[in-house]
């Protein structure tokens, strides 16, 4: 619908969401070898903290090259590992990944806004966020679509970057201005108190020592 002003607000967001996508798809072919997409120890701990039980659902938000999408599946079993993402190419590569490794029976890759998951509501056991919600357009929106599809009480578990308790650092503002310049991120989110008026309950917050890493556990509200 368009404003009475005659501008749609949606532009600005949706022109966004198009060089953000852009970026991803041109980063994907290094994204791996730098790390960004490895199933570090930080992501791990992610993982961990949901506690997946076999033959459950797991929803991995802005799943990227899907490195964490085999790890996911060694936890569930049965269950059904769901990667999404807006980079085509990451999602390819994701594709290609699960081929590799002989799980297409457990995951599901696809291409998708996460502010409009092709999903009906309570759908999920569980979610996965790393280093996502900081680069999305709209973060509150996915966040609140997060919510939509996981089930009353499902745990979701958002590793991202953010600013630590305290005065900033000389260092943190200079990181901030690079992350933004580099991929749009911007780490001064308030990720924990957005994902509480999405619809969840803070359940603790992990914060990794000598790093700007921490780990959000939120419960969605029944």
């Amino acid at each position: 619908m368009t404003p009475e002003n005659g501008r749609d607000d949606s532009a600005g967001s949706n022109a966004r969401k198009e060089r953000v996508a852009r970026r991803y798809d041109r980063w994907s072919r290094w994204y791996d070898a730098y790390d960004l997409g490895g199933v570090n120890a930080h992501k791990r701990a992610a993982v961990e903290v949901l506690e997946l039980a076999p033959g459950g659902s797991v929803l991995d938000v802005g799943t990227g090259t899907g490195a964490i999408l085999p790890y996911l599946v060694e936890r569930l079993g049965d269950g059904l590992a769901v990667g999404v993402d807006f980079s085509a190419a990451m999602v390819a590569r994701a594709r290609r990944r699960v081929g590799k490794r002989g799980i297409g029976d457990k995951v599901e890759v696809v291409a998708a806004d996460v502010t409009a998951l092709p999903y009906p509501d309570g759908c999920f056991d569980a979610a996965l966020a790393t280093f996502a919600f900081t680069s999305f357009p709209e973060p509150e929106k996915a966040m609140r679509e997060v919510a939509r599809v996981l089930k009353p009480g499902a745990r979701f578990s958002v590793l991202d970057t953010g600013k630590p308790p305290g005065k900033a650092t000389l260092y943190y503002r200079y990181l901030k201005s690079v992350m933004w310049m580099a991929g749009y991120t911007d780490i001064s989110m308030d990720v924990p108190g957005m994902l509480e008026k999405a619809g969840f309950r803070i359940e603790r917050i992990d914060r990794f020592e000598h790093s700007y890493a921490y780990i959000c556990l939120a419960v969605k509200c029944e």
